[in-house]
């Protein structure tokens, strides 16, 4: 058994063909074969039931993939800590909702870069479903998202709410809104609820987004209307152009720490961890501050 044959296992097990593993990994369709048979002649079952849909994993196969997935990250994690730039003594790996990146995370990441010179940080933004998976898988250590699952060995801590006001390239109230102009930002799950629930009437129109930043660009350039968090709200009011929607509610979404319980802590990980919950109160502060602006008509 060695790493080729374990990486060729999963990505047949994701593919469910073993062509296409072929081309996914650039080597020949035997060679896949040849691989898979090894494996199963070393573990003494047969892994997968090939017929004309495919390669379906069998009992075993099922089975074995969880310790495969335990292999994969092990080796990946090894490689990692081995290929550190001199000085560093660990790695810990972060993702983040990408509307608090710059507001929240930021202030994190030059917290720990003081406190803990030694540890090298890999942080990303991305969507909470890819976050969830990447924390079961254990590519990432913790994560700070909108919509966590509840599952076994995953610890869940809330860090705070985060605010969403709904604002105007035209100064407004709500009534007077021109709601064929509406850009709707799907943020999340939680948030998609939270909208019919708070402003049923104001519903996706002709324009969706999935990122802020995408909706901020176009209506800079086309005007209307979209909910954005308080204080980004705040600083394209304070910069002009843009305007609170007087009479419209402000929608909250809760804001996450998700980790796994059984991920080997030590100091720089119980300090990650901590100092979320630290910056948090600040956080809510700023959002507190950024609400206090009034909004315009």
């Amino acid at each position: 058994m060695n790493i080729a044959q374990i990486e060729t296992f999963l990505d047949v097990a994701n593919s469910q063909n073993f062509n296409r593993t072929a081309e996914n990994l650039s080597v020949t369709q035997s060679a896949v074969s040849t691989r898979i048979k090894a494996l199963e002649e070393t573990l003494g079952v047969t892994l997968f039931t090939r017929g004309r849909f495919g390669a379906e994993l069998t009992s075993s196969g099922a089975k074995f993939r969880q310790y495969a997935l335990q292999i994969s990250e092990v080796w990946r994690q090894a490689r990692q800590e081995l290929s550190l730039p001199r000085g560093y003594e660990g790695v810990l790996r972060m993702g983040t909702q990408f509307s608090i990146w710059e507001k929240f995370v930021n202030s994190w990441i030059i917290w720990m870069s003081e406190r803990y010179p030694n540890i090298a940080l890999h942080v990303e933004s991305d969507y909470s479903i890819s976050m969830m998976e990447q924390i079961v898988q254990r590519e990432l250590d913790i994560a700070v998202m909108y919509q966590p699952r509840i599952l076994l060995d995953i610890e869940i801590t809330k860090l705070f709410d985060d605010v969403f006001v709904l604002i105007s390239t035209e100064a407004c109230d709500l009534a007077g809104l021109d709601r064929d102009k509406y850009v709707y930002i799907d943020w999340c799950l939680g948030f998609r609820h939270a909208h019919a629930q708070a402003i049923p009437e104001l519903k996706a129109r002709r324009v969706t987004m999935g990122l802020g930043t995408m909706a901020i660009d176009y209506l800079n350039t086309k005007g209307g209307s979209a909910y954005l968090p308080a204080w980004r709200a705040r600083k394209l009011i304070d910069d002009g152009g843009f305007f609170r929607v007087a009479g419209a509610p402000e929608i909250l979404q809760p804001v996450y720490a998700v980790y796994r319980k059984d991920a080997s802590r030590n100091e720089s990980y119980e300090g990650a961890i901590e100092s979320l919950r630290a910056f948090a109160p600040s956080y809510s502060e700023m959002m507190a501050s950024c609400l206090s602006a009034p909004a315009v008509v």
